[in-house]
């Protein structure tokens, strides 16, 4: 069984991860009230979250995701009429950029959703995606929906003369979304890494950010793709249109110190600059980390030789699994990709485990054996832990079992491989 979300879900989450865009979704309460729910919490905007401050006529007592709330009758006649009502309603509550998107059901009225925008003027801040992928997985309708973005928004020339010389040293960071989990803490660990290399972010495509940013991205000095899954094609779209470059580490995702280094290297090399402060971060947490390992391997003999199993799409799974291997000395007994991968990332994936021996944990589901660590995402723990085949987890991935956080968290960067070595020590421990 999969837990991942599909590519309906990522659509409506690439626009939510903007600061001021808003999504409409024409379709019924049913297909609105999970995403509403789930964009407030992935990222709040409100500071109030009072259920009667949100009584207006397509919230349902909800700040996010309004919808036009189709019925039957709307399938068979027609829901022009209502999504014209909706569109004017919300258009003056929500100020900033909107993108409609049809349900799955919806999708198939076929109703022109284009010619009501033009007829009440809001063409220049509305756009529609009719059909982001449904069922394929979330990064496809993630990408989908971002380059239908893109190709809405003017995003300004590097030619520019608004554009000054400082402009050099801005990056963005690409292929970060309100799916991958502890995204905040991410974009705060990325800046401060990269503020090593003497670089500052422009925009993160697409959480957190906000439409100027945006607009602004196309004079980054290159583009640093986090997770490939989310960000190959919208790297190539700068490409194409800027000659903005693109860096991929080598080892997907930065999780653990390995795969920090060769990202940190990468972005040098590609921009001329001298690695060794940011380098020497990560080698004062390595350090830092070694002291505890250490200790803990004294006594238990752990972690060397535990091992792992692991769920994920590739440019988490990768890193994970060369850190896992190669710094702590961790067996992988089962790696287990998720639908959308991406498919250079997987062939290193493969490749590695060839090489080390580990042919037999290629794609094998986490379900068939009993490791020590297992790291997916929530609900699939939970069933893991269910049918004894782990005696841990991480929860790494979205889905989430419900635990809130208040302290910024990552299991990226410097910070994100102390946090995951510090929960992988405390399970064996408790084991």
């Amino acid at each position: 069984m999969i837990f991942s979300p599909d590519a309906f879900t990522g659509s409506i989450l690439a626009v939510e991860g903007i600061r001021d865009a808003a999504v409409i979704l024409n379709g019924p309460t049913g297909c609105k009230l999970y995403h509403s729910f789930l964009s407030d919490r992935q990222f709040p905007r409100e500071s109030s979250h009072d259920p009667l401050a949100f009584q207006d006529e397509f919230y349902f007592g909800q700040p996010r995701v309004p919808c036009t709330c189709l019925d039957g009758e709307d399938y068979i006649r027609g829901s022009l009429e209502k999504f014209e009502r909706a569109l004017t309603v919300i258009a003056a509550k929500e100020k900033g950029l909107l993108m409609v998107i049809n349900s799955p059901g919806a999708s198939l009225v076929g109703d022109d959703l284009e010619s009501v925008i033009k007829k009440a003027g809001l063409q220049d801040r509305c756009f529609v995606v009719e059909n982001p992928g449904f069922s394929l997985p979330a990064a496809r309708g993630f990408e989908n929906t971002a380059l239908a973005l893109l190709k809405h928004l003017k995003i300004r020339s590097p030619s520019s003369p608004l554009h000054l010389p400082e402009s050099k040293k801005k990056v963005n960071l690409i292929g970060l979304s309100l799916l991958h989990k502890h995204w905040e803490g991410s974009v705060a660990e990325m800046k401060r890494l990269l503020a090593f290399l003497g670089l500052e972010v422009g925009t993160v495509f697409l959480a957190g950010t906000s439409l100027d940013e945006i607009r602004e991205s196309g004079d980054a000095a290159c583009n640093i793709v986090l997770f490939p899954e989310y960000g190959r094609r919208i790297a190539e779209w700068y490409r194409e249109h800027f000659g903005t470059p693109a860096i991929f580490s080598p080892l997907g995702a930065p999780l653990g110190f390995d795969a920090n280094e060769s990202l940190l290297r990468e972005v040098a090399t590609v921009l001329d600059i001298d690695p060794a402060p940011a380098l020497a971060e990560v080698r004062r947490a390595r350090q830092a980390s070694y002291r505890q390992i250490s200790r803990f391997h004294s006594y238990s003999g752990l972690p060397k030789g535990a091992s792992f199993s692991i769920r994920a799409e590739s440019s988490l799974a990768f890193p994970l699994t060369h850190w896992l291997y190669s710094y702590l000395g961790m067996a992988p007994l089962a790696v287990k990709l998720l639908p959308g991968s991406d498919p250079e990332t997987a062939e290193s994936l493969r490749m590695f485990l060839e090489e080390k021996g580990f042919c037999e944990a290629w794609e094998r589901d986490p379900s068939l054996e009993s490791a020590d660590i297992a790291l997916a995402d929530g609900p699939t723990l939970k069933l893991l832990k269910a049918k004894g085949c782990c005696k841990a987890g991480i929860e790494i991935a979205f889905p989430e079992e419900g635990y809130i956080h208040i302290i910024p968290k990552t299991y990226m960067g410097v910070s994100g491989a102390l946090l995951l070595l510090e929960e992988i020590i405390n399970g064996l421990r408790s084991k």
